[in-house]
């Protein structure tokens, strides 16, 4: 039976992309599941910005009962407006812009098993990604009821993430709680999924991946094994007119050194390589990073097989070492594919729960074309949602290879500052939101908050103006960091100026359940903008896009410090702090407070 198959990638102004994939059959007639077509809305619409598909089927554009033309697969179209069953959409038709409607069931899916399953593609390393499928998260969950996110890395054999211990240092506030959540993220420290999982206690993160299957790594000998198999079998088609070349290049070569070496190497690699049209079309298809972006784990795989199997044929020299390079290369695509197939069990257990309105499914862009096919053939309704950062290749704000490093080990992606002196009060660190490093560093930003709009915002401030202010006895202790309301004051800003703003200074003690490891810090905090009241406050999708503003407009290589050049730390939009392992380092540093 002929299958149909459209593709749609929908770019929502906000910074948000969806690939919506449906299945159809040409002989049915069933309506499709309005599902999907209907949460993706919610995510075009409210003027949140101009929306583009691209189609990789033709199409028809109608108005009315008219078609104005067929828009060619390939074609990229700005969705306008969403109404009921229908896209209105502008496109190129031969050469003529023109605007029309689009049915819905083309982006609608026959699939009807289970809750609809929406992935998330991701660049792990990208901030503004990650803040823009945060978002999406968020629209989810108020409009369509999300409840379950489904996050690959976190392991089935890891202890359940929970956030109550968030919430506590919160005091209870849901918008301080969702202000330093997206500080947080907008840091890099914390995911999409975990900004939700913080924010909300309605919406839980479900562990789908094994640490079997998550624990396969890429060496760097692995990583460059196809290329090395690649120069071996181009090696088979070296002839005697290419030998005064090869030691041209030797010669050459024991006179340099460095970058001039390397560079001569380069050349030399390619002379050889271009002996064999194959092997020399192979390696600029795999040097093309574009292009290998787009591939998925069973591409990458296949063209790996590929060259296996053409140096078995061509009886390629290779070494010991180099043959368990590539079986170290196979086996972690092999592994990823197989991470696949259990992340879609795992989530396809979680769609058919009783009462699940919808699951969203957090992925590397790897899994995606492999987890689609699987998800048709269970015949579950489901869509891909894709970053704007990703599909524009918005670099910039990525984090640094080596912080996304750190952050695979599970540690703080800052390495100095404030962030170092906390560090050394943790050891063995637990996945990301479970790590004692990032609950402390959470608490102590929720405390700090929580104390300056407390004391300084008030008028006279809580308590008669004098310690605790308020504060009973243990209403600062936390997971991980104890504060001692007695031990509060409020200082000016600049020490020399009577006039400067009001701070607080207090002094936190981090891990103080264990007196081997217990550390002091000292934090100055202020205020740099007045709260404004209940009834007028920040939504917090408005948090998160002015997160994402902030991490957009940075110049430069993300410093190794969370603080500024001034020693300060923007902990949420109206409070500033300074960290310091003194009391007078603390004072120092003018933060700016009103």
């Amino acid at each position: 039976m002929m299958r149909r198959w459209v593709s749609l990638v929908v770019v929502m102004g906000i910074g948000a992309a969806a690939l919506l994939c449906a299945n159809t059959r040409a002989e049915e007639t069933a309506p499709p599941d309005r599902r999907i077509p209907e949460q993706m809305a919610c995510l075009a619409s409210d003027g949140v910005g101009v929306v583009q598909a691209e189609l990789v089927k033709d199409a028809d554009l109608k108005l009315g009962e008219r078609s104005l033309g067929r828009v060619p697969a390939g074609s990229r179209v700005k969705v306008e407006q969403v109404k009921g069953e229908w896209l209105w959409v502008s496109s190129d038709i031969d050469g003529k812009r023109t605007t029309g409607w689009i049915h819905a069931r083309n982006v609608g899916s026959r699939g009807t098993k289970g809750a609809p399953i929406l992935l998330l593609e991701e660049t792990h390393t990208s901030r503004a990604g990650q803040i823009q499928s945060a978002v999406v998260l968020l629209r989810l969950r108020e409009k369509h009821g999300l409840r379950h996110i489904a996050l690959e890395g976190y392991l089935r054999e890891r202890r359940a993430i929970k956030a109550d211990w968030f919430a506590a240092a919160a005091g209870g506030d849901g918008e301080r709680r969702a202000r330093v959540a997206a500080r947080l993220l907008k840091e890099g420290e914390i995911s999409n999924a975990e900004f939700v999982a913080l924010a909300y206690d309605d919406v839980g993160l479900e562990p789908i991946e094994t640490q079997a299957e998550h624990s396969v790594t890429m060496e760097a000998e692995a990583a460059v094994a196809p290329f090395t198999y690649l120069i071996r079998i181009a090696q088979t088609s070296l002839a005697e007119r290419h030998v005064p070349k090869l030691q041209q290049f030797n010669a050459e070569l024991g006179k340099l050194e460095g970058e001039a070496k390397q560079k001569k190497l380069s050349e030399m690699l390619d002379y050889i390589l271009a002996a064999d049209p194959w092997t020399d079309a192979r390696a600029k298809a795999m040097r093309d990073v574009e292009a290998a972006r787009k591939l998925s784990a069973e591409q990458h795989l296949a063209r790996v097989e590929e060259i296996v199997e053409r140096a078995r044929t061509r009886s390629a020299e290779l070494s010991a070492e180099e043959r368990r390079a590539m079986e170290a290369n196979l086996a972690f695509w092999r592994g990823r594919i197989a991470a696949s197939r259990t992340m879609v069990e795992s989530a396809g257990r979680i769609a058919d729960q009783a009462g699940v309105s919808v699951v969203a499914m957090i992925i590397g862009a790897a899994h995606t074309q492999g987890m689609c096919r699987m998800l048709r053939e269970q015949g579950r309704p489901f869509a891909v949602i894709t970053p704007l950062a990703l599909l524009n290749r918005e670099e910039a704000s990525d984090l640094p290879w080596e912080m996304f490093e750190r952050k695979e080990q599970r540690l703080s992606v800052y390495s100095e500052g404030f962030m170092e002196t906390l560090l050394k009060a943790f050891k063995k660190p637990e996945p990301v939101t479970s790590e004692p490093w990032l609950q402390a560093k959470a608490e102590l930003y929720l405390f700090t908050d929580r104390i300056a709009k407390a004391i300084l915002v008030p008028s006279p401030p809580p308590g008669g103006g004098k310690p605790p202010f308020g504060f009973a006895t243990g209403a600062l202790n936390g997971r991980w960091v104890a504060i001692d309301p007695s031990r509060i004051r409020i200082v000016r800003d600049k020490e020399e100026d009577p006039n400067s703003g009001r701070a607080v200074l207090f002094p936190a003690v981090l891990n103080y359940n264990d007196p081997a490891k217990r550390t002091e810090i000292w934090v100055k905090a202020g205020l740099n903008s007045t709260p404004v009241p209940g009834r007028e406050r920040q939504s917090v999708e408005s948090m998160l896009l002015d997160a994402l503003k902030e991490v957009q407009k940075e110049e430069g290589k993300l410093d190794k410090k969370v603080e500024d050049k001034a020693g300060r730390v923007q902990v949420t939009v109206n409070c500033t702090a300074a960290f310091a392992t003194t009391e007078g380092a603390a004072l120092r540093v003018t933060i700016g407070s009103i």
